[in-house]
């Protein structure tokens, strides 16, 4: 896989798919990394132009000194794009990833075409959560925090009927570098673009998880209302919706793009 030399900071990327496709940019969660998007992608590639990217402080990217703030990781994906001479594209984004998309299209609304906005909120957590979570992981690591995450993650029928796959997901939170996990969660603490939503112009799915805690479909709700072309999209999953149902998931985003949606 390439990486990024040009930008803040050094981007473990891939890129996938016919050069003559439109881009789609997939930005994966907190305490993940790109290869959360393995199903999705493959099914994707067909139509697109797939760009995966690890986050700073996440997989094989490098992991500045913290702590972030959202407007650092579109820095990154701004300069990512400038490297690869990337004028406009689609962005997919869930939980940490679906803020840095909305950041993106707020900043800079030229250079950003569709928005899919999976399982987050303008404002995910409160303070005093993220700083306690901050704190948990000092005291116990990242073993430990990934030992109860796929409670959080996956709905109960999934996790006991692809056991493997979940732990794929625990591993990756497992070796998540502790430094950027951390330096992230203060990104998620310090952010909140409740106030700003409406300076999104682009078209927007929005895609919820009927059994998500985190960032609950009255969230997706939120942003639905907030968001002026905004249509909206439940799945019966928990918090990772494209892991959990990537086939659903991938349908909705190619339907979509091509302004098939049926969606409210």
């Amino acid at each position: 896989m390439p990486t990024a030399d040009r930008g803040p900071v050094g981007l473990h990327f891939r890129f996938e798919g016919a050069a003559d496709r439109p881009v789609l940019v997939l930005l994966h969660s907190l305490g993940t990394n790109l290869s959360m998007w393995d199903r999705v992608a493959e099914t994707l590639t067909t139509d697109y132009r797939i760009l995966r990217v690890d986050l700073r402080g996440h997989g094989g990217s490098q992991v500045p000194p913290g702590p972030y703030r959202l407007a650092d990781y579109c820095d990154d994906l701004f300069a990512l794009l400038d490297a690869l001479r990337l004028s406009r594209v689609h962005l997919a984004g869930i939980s940490l990833g679906g803020m840095i998309a909305m950041g993106c299209a707020i900043r800079d609304p030229g250079r950003t075409g569709r928005l899919i906005l999976a399982n987050t909120a303008a404002c995910i957590g409160t303070s005093n959560g993220w700083n306690a979570r901050i704190a948990q992981v000092h005291a116990v690591g990242m073993t430990q925090l990934a030992a109860g995450a796929g409670e959080v993650w996956f709905t109960q029928a999934f996790r006991e009927a692809h056991a493997e796959e979940v732990g794929r997901f625990t591993q990756m939170l497992s070796t998540c570098s502790l430094e950027g996990y951390t330096a992230s969660c203060a990104a998620l603490r310090d952010a909140d673009l409740s106030q700003q939503l409406s300076g999104i112009v682009s078209p927007v799915l929005v895609v919820a998880g009927s059994g998500d805690a985190v960032t609950t479909p009255a969230d997706a709700a939120a942003l639905q209302q907030g968001i002026p072309d905004a249509s909206c999209l439940e799945l019966p999953a928990a918090h990772l919706s494209a892991a959990e149902l990537p086939d659903e998931f991938s349908s909705a985003v190619q339907s979509f793009l091509r302004e098939e949606h049926p969606y409210g």
